[in-house]
């Protein structure tokens, strides 16, 4: 099978979404397929692996830079022969595409709650330009599939575009067991010399560049009315450091958070931590919850994300209510660190079968499957 992938960046450097296109690549790549990458930029070292197709854009502002690639990309793709185009993020001119990013029209009810910011900001044009992208890719009769990662946003996309439930796929996302397996427990020891913790304290894992979106103010308001003795968090990820320094100083626990910036061994704090939090206010599937509990490190997460999917209550993790639950998150705290060593472990355990059975072979096979129906839809039209 000829087929194109669409992602602006191909690239192990940045994102989940960057690395799932990578991954499905090289997948399909060693399955036989011939598969080519349509984008505006490929990692140097990567020109090698696979024909890549630069994408024109126009940066004069965020939202033509969005809407030239959409439209350049297709172009290209309509301009060459693939079976099947295969979109990762908003573009034109597919077959199938992969509800990559937030769902805009939801994501800035979400950031703006207030309805005077909302409205003002439905007429931002660079939010009009996304919404107009997603409405029309989606409702395109020639986009014969809508490839969702959670059950959250099948229906987010069903409620805020009309979409047919039947032209909706929800294919979840693989994790790297090369890279984050229960074996990263080896690096306990040397994480927590690091940070000046010891074995017996209790250590909180926060990773994300989106520190106000990703919910830490709210993670250090309930390590700061927590009875957890000796309760600790490292915070990975660039971003504004000083003001939630500050925080953590005006809440008086400054002395329990490391701010460790961007780091390349995030699979190493994983098998160091306790407990894995990402109350995030909103995300199609954050990644990072997969790949923490392929470590064995149950996750905190909200019901307003699509990582809910794979958290069973008190099993191989905790769900929160909203990004902004204090309480809620305090108590799973409180839960999980009054379990004994044993009870701890099962639920270790249970993160690790789940993950095992989540792989990028799975999904890889299952997307495959998906093109194969749209290839027998399209031969027989």
């Amino acid at each position: 099978m000829k087929i194109a992938l669409i992602k602006r960046r191909y690239s192990l450097r940045h994102g989940g979404s960057e690395r799932y296109c990578v991954n499905l690549a090289r997948k399909l790549i060693s399955w036989g397929h011939d598969v080519s990458i349509i984008g505006e930029t490929i990692d140097e070292e990567m020109k090698d692996e696979v024909p890549f197709f630069p994408v024109p854009v126009n940066r004069l502002t965020s939202w033509t830079n969005n809407q030239s690639f959409a439209v350049n990309s297709g172009e290209i793709a309509k301009n060459n022969q693939f079976d099947i185009v295969y979109g990762i993020g908003r573009v034109f001119g597919v077959d199938a595409v992969r509800v990559t990013e937030r769902i805009q029209s939801h994501w800035i009810k979400i950031r703006y709650g207030n309805p005077v910011s909302y409205q003002l900001q439905r007429w931002n044009p660079r939010h009009r330009t996304m919404i107009g992208l997603e409405r029309e890719i989606y409702s395109s009769p020639t986009v014969r599939k809508i490839v969702t990662q959670s059950q959250l946003d099948r229906k987010l996309v069903i409620e805020n575009y009309g979409i047919p439930e039947e032209k909706i796929r929800t294919i979840y996302n693989g994790v790297d067991s090369t890279a984050f397996h229960p074996g990263m427990k080896k690096y306990r020891k040397e994480i927590r010399d690091e940070l000046g913790v010891d074995d017996s304290d209790c250590l909180l894992i926060f990773a994300s560049m989106d520190f106000e979106g990703k919910g830490l103010q709210y993670i250090l308001k309930s390590i700061s009315e927590s009875q957890v003795p000796h309760l600790k968090l490292a915070v990975l990820g660039n971003g504004p450091v000083a003001k939630f320094r500050k925080l953590s100083k005006d809440l008086k626990i400054c002395n329990q958070v490391h701010f460790l910036g961007r780091r390349n061994d995030i699979a190493h704090f994983y098998g160091a931590g306790d407990l894995f939090l990402l109350p995030t206010a909103y995300e199609p599937f954050p990644n990072v919850n997969l790949e923490a509990m392929a470590c064995g490190l149950p996750v905190i997460t909200t019901k307003t994300s699509g990582g809910m999917d794979i958290i069973q209550e008190r099993k191989n993790g905790y769900l929160i209510k909203e990004m902004s639950s204090v309480e809620e998150m305090k108590n799973s705290f409180d839960h999980y660190f009054s379990l004994n060593k044993d009870d701890r472990k099962m639920m270790s355990d249970h993160c690790v079968q789940l993950a095992q059975d989540m792989t990028i072979d799975r999904n890889a096979k299952q997307t495959l499957e998906m093109f194969e129906e749209i290839l027998n839809e399209k031969s027989r039209v």
